[in-house]
This record gives structure tokens, C-alpha cells and sequence, in this order.
């Protein structure tokens, strides 16, 4: 028989879950719009349009992600870890570089990391595995 505690945990959702979700939506709206003012500023016409348009289909993408993962779906979360794992080795030499010709631009790539990385991070704490487990 479940303690109630445990009850508790699989009836809703912890709030370290609703706060890494909270971070990846931040580091999603802002890397958005960091993007989007890159692509104006370097481009323009017809390639500009295209441009946009897969920068939003990538966001829209990672978006999806980010709602399964408030949804409870574990895979979602594993895709995450595993992107952000891979990402960041090469962001920080890509972000350093950045902040050198803009330091807008830099300081806000590397604010999106370290959300990034919080919110991650969040999804794997005890009670969030707790939760995750519970939702199969």
C-alpha cells in the first residue's frame, strides 16, 4: 500500500517540475527572440523569410518537448537531457566567441544555458523521478 506522501506525488505534479518547465519556456522565449533579432540584423529578403521560418519550426519543436514534459512524459525528458548534454560542450566556446563581438547577444546565450541547465537539472531531482515513474 502507497504512503500518502507517495499518493501525493503521483497525484500532482512536483514543483520542482513546474519550475524546470518554467525555466525551459524562459530559455525558450528569449533564445526566440535572440534568434530572430541575429537573423534581421545579418539578413533580409527572401532568404531572411526562410530563415525565420525554421528557426520557429525549431523552437516550435523544442516547445512540443518542453509540454510533454510537463505533460509527465518521460522520454520527453530523457530527449532534453541528452541535447542539453551534447549542446553544451560546444556553446561555451560558441558563447565566449559570441559575447566577444556582441555582448547582448553573448550574455543572453549564455542566461538561455544556465537556464537550460536549471531546469534540467530539476527534472532529474528525487521528487521529480518520483513523479515521472508515476506517470507511466
Amino acid at each position: 500500500m502507497e504512503s500518502t506522501s507517495e499518493q501525493k506525488t503521483n497525484a500532482e505534479r512536483p514543483r520542482e517540475v513546474t519550475r524546470a518547465v518554467q525555466f525551459l519556456v524562459s530559455s525558450l522565449a528569449i533564445g526566440l527572440l535572440n534568434a530572430m533579432f541575429h537573423l534581421v540584423q545579418r539578413t533580409s529578403g527572401a532568404p531572411m523569410v526562410f530563415a525565420l521560418l525554421i528557426v520557429i519550426a525549431f523552437f516550435g519543436l523544442l516547445f512540443f518537448l518542453v509540454m510533454k514534459i510537463s505533460a509527465g512524459r518521460n522520454w520527453a525528458r530523457i530527449i532534453l537531457l541528452v541535447l542539453v548534454l551534447f549542446g553544451i560542450p560546444f556553446a561555451i566556446p560558441a558563447y565566449l566567441e559570441e559575447v566577444r563581438r556582441n555582448v547582448l547577444s553573448g550574455t543572453l546565450s549564455i542566461i538561455i544555458s544556465i537556464l537550460q541547465l536549471i531546469g534540467t537539472y530539476l527534472l532529474f531531482t528525487k521528487q521529480s523521478n518520483l513523479w515521472f515513474r508515476a506517470r507511466k
